[in-house]
C-alpha cells in the first residue's frame, strides 16, 4: 500500500492526495499553518488571555472531563495548580471504563481537591449509538468522542461554566487538518487560536453543532432515537440564541506542545498517578475495548488506528519517520484477532460478531467511494485553509443560526434517505 514519504498516512485516508515527491496533502496543509500553530508566545497569552477573562466571575471557573488517562488528568492538574483555577469535573461514564481509569480518576480529584462527578448514560439509548457508530463508522470510538464532548459542552451551558476544556491531544486535534475537512472539532480549533469574541464563539458553537448533528443523523437512522440523543446532549437552539454568554469549547493543548512521557513524569511526581502497564506512546488504558476498536479500524481501513496521530506528531517534530514505523510495527500483527475483547463489545452493544466481516466489506467500499468523491471535489473547488475567524455582526442572530442549521441539514438529506 503506497503510504506518504514524509508521514505514515497510507492512499486509504479519507480525502488524501500526493504530490510529485510522494508527500500527501496533509503533510503540505500542515507546513502552510505551522508557524501559527507553533507560535507558543502569542497561543500563550490568548490561553492566559482566556482564563484572566473569566477568573473568579461564576461559581466555576472551568469544567474538565476526566477519563483517567495522562491527558485530562495532566490538564486537571494544570487548570487546578498552576492556573489556580476553581475546576469541576466529571467523568462521562461510558459504559467501558476500567478499573484503572476509575482508580485514577478518583486520585486525580482527591489529591487536586476538585470537586468531581461521574455521569452515567442512558445505557438504552448510548448503547445504540454505539452498536450505529460500529455499522456505519466501523469503530465505536464516535460513540465516545461525540457524545462525551457534546455532553461536556451542554453540562457547562447549563452550569453557568465559561471554559469547558478537553483532553483531545494535538495529535488528535490535527488528525484532519485541512481545507474543506468536515471535522465538527475544526471550528473550535479555529475559534481558540483567534482572539476571543463572543459573536465569532456563537458561530463556531453553532457550526460545530450543525456538523456534529450531519455525522450524526447518518449514522442514527432512526427518527426516535436521533431526536433522544439531541435532547440527552445538545443544548436547544433557541436557548443558546437566548443566552447572554455562552461556553468555549477549549482545547488546553493547542496552546503548548505535546509531551506524553513528560506529562506522565510530572503526574507520578506531583499526585502519584499510575502509569499503564504498556510503556508506549498512545495508548488506551483507560478503555476496556479500545483494542477491539483499534483491530475493527484496520479491518475497516487497512491501516492502523495510531497512523494518524503519529502523523500529526512526525509534522510537529516530535518523533521521526523511522520512530514512526517502529511504534507502528509493535501493534499486533496481520493475524492477531482480540477475541475476548471483540466478544466483550458485541455482547455489550447486542452485535453478533458474525456479522462483522460484512460490515467491514460494506464500509471498505464506502470508503473507496468516498475518498474518489472528496478528491473530485477538491481537485473543482481547489479549497485553501483558511484558520482566521471573523464575526458576522447582525441584528438577527436567531434568523442566522437557523439558516447555518438548515443548511446543513438540507445537504444532509439530499445525500441520506429519511429514517
Amino acid at each position: 500500500m503506497r503510504m506518504c514519504t514524509r508521514c505514515v498516512l497510507p492512499e486509504t485516508y479519507r480525502n488524501i492526495t500526493y504530490d510529485s515527491a510522494g508527500v500527501c496533502n496533509y503533510c503540505r496543509t500542515y507546513d502552510e499553518v505551522k508557524a501559527r500553530l507553533t507560535d507558543w508566545d502569542t497561543l500563550g497569552r490568548l490561553r492566559d488571555q482566556r482564563i484572566e477573562r473569566v477568573r473568579g466571575r461564576h461559581a466555576y471557573d472551568a469544567l474538565i472531563g476526566i477519563s483517567g488517562g495522562k491527558d485530562s488528568s495532566w490538564i486537571a492538574l494544570q487548570l487546578s495548580r498552576r492556573h489556580k483555577l476553581k475546576v469541576l469535573g466529571f467523568t462521562f461514564d461510558n459504559g467501558f471504563l476500567t478499573d484503572y481509569a476509575r482508580n485514577n480518576i478518583k486520585l486525580v480529584a482527591e489529591k487536586l481537591g476538585i470537586e468531581h462527578f461521574f455521569h452515567e448514560t442512558d445505557w438504552s439509548l448510548h448503547k445504540e449509538f454505539y452498536a450505529s457508530a460500529v455499522r456505519f463508522f466501523g469503530t465505536p470510538c464516535f460513540g465516545c468522542s461525540y457524545s462525551s464532548y457534546a455532553f461536556s459542552y451542554k453540562l457547562g451551558f447549563e452550569r453557568d461554566i465559561p471554559l469547558v476544556v478537553h483532553g483531545r491531544s494535538r495529535p488528535q486535534m490535527f488528525r484532519e487538518l485541512l481545507a474543506g475537512s468536515p471535522d465538527p472539532f475544526l471550528p473550535m480549533v479555529k475559534l481558540n487560536i483567534n482572539p476571543y469574541d463572543g459573536e465569532t464563539n456563537l458561530q463556531a458553537s453553532l457550526e460545530a453543532k450543525a456538523r456534529m448533528e450531519k455525522f450524526l443523523a447518518m449514522a442514527i437512522r432512526d427518527r426516535g432515537l436521533r431526536e433522544r440523543f439531541y435532547q440527552e446532549f445538545f443544548p436547544p437552539v433557541d436557548r443558546i440564541m437566548a443566552a447572554s454568554e455562552l461556553p468555549e469549547f477549549i482545547g488546553y493543548f493547542l496552546y503548548q506542545p505535546y509531551d506524553e512521557r513528560a506529562m506522565m513524569d510530572e503526574l507520578e511526581s506531583e499526585i502519584g498517578w499510575t502509569r499503564p502497564d504498556e510503556n508506549e506512546l498512545l495508548t488506551h488504558p483507560d478503555c476496556s475495548v479500545h483494542n477491539a476498536a483499534a483491530y475493527i479500524h484496520k479491518q475497516v481501513n487497512r491501516y492502523p488506528l495510531l497512523s494518524f496521530e503519529l502523523s500529526v506528531m512526525i509534522r510537529e517534530g516530535e518523533m521521526t519517520r523511522e520512530q514512526a514505523l517502529a511504534r507502528l510495527a509493535k501493534e499486533p500483527g496481520e493475524g492477531f484477532v482480540p477475541e475476548e475483547t471483540l466478544q466483550h463489545m458485541c455482547e455489550r452493544l447486542d452485535l453478533d460478531r458474525r456479522d462483522l466481516p460484512r460490515i467491514w466489506s460494506r464500509l471498505r467500499l464506502r470508503g473507496r467511494l468516498r475518498n474518489q468523491l472528496l478528491r473530485l471535489r477538491n481537485w473543482a473547488l481547489q479549497p485553501e485553509l483558511d484558520l482566521d475567524v471573523a464575526p458576522r455582526r447582525q441584528p438577527g442572530r436567531m434568523a442566522e443560526a437557523l439558516r447555518i442549521l438548515e443548511r446543513h441539514r438540507r445537504d444532509l438529506w439530499s445525500r441520506v434517505r429519511p429514517g
